[in-house]
């Protein structure tokens, strides 16, 4: 098996971020134990709409475009694996939609809206594809 210097450096920083957004969240009294199933089912469609986004979309090939080329042991190529990656990206965007619930529901409710909504229009575009 062999060791990703670059991805080890990216998923404790991951560990590091969401320690950090837990404890900012637990000192601010943000942190609630429960989320009702209709804001949960939200958040599960923003975080995908963010990783299709991301991940697939053309409006942001010219992200990925910049890792295009990277040596695969190198940070930028690290990075470039990541961002190809909808498994990789999804657990990075949940924990930014998960934080900025919690830390500004008001605001952050309406991208999460909004993101929702262009993830149920992109499921029944989908399926009406499907169909004819």
């Amino acid at each position: 098996m062999r060791f990703h210097f670059w991805h080890t450096i990216l998923l404790l920083f991951y560990v590091a971020v969401a320690f950090l957004a837990y404890a900012w969240l637990s000192a601010n009294g943000k942190l609630v134990s429960f989320v009702p199933v209709g804001d949960f089912f939200l958040m599960t469609l923003a975080v995908q709409r963010l990783v299709r986004l991301f991940t697939y979309d053309s409006i942001t090939q010219f992200i990925r475009d910049w890792f295009v080329g990277a040596h695969p042991d190198s940070f930028f190529g690290a990075l470039g694996t990541l961002i190809n990656c909808p498994w990789c990206t999804g657990l990075w965007f949940a924990l930014v939609i998960a934080f900025f619930y919690f830390a500004t529901p008001v605001i952050a409710w309406y991208a999460i809206f909004v993101l929702a909504l262009a993830s149920a229009a992109s499921l029944f575009q989908i399926i009406a594809n499907y169909i004819g």
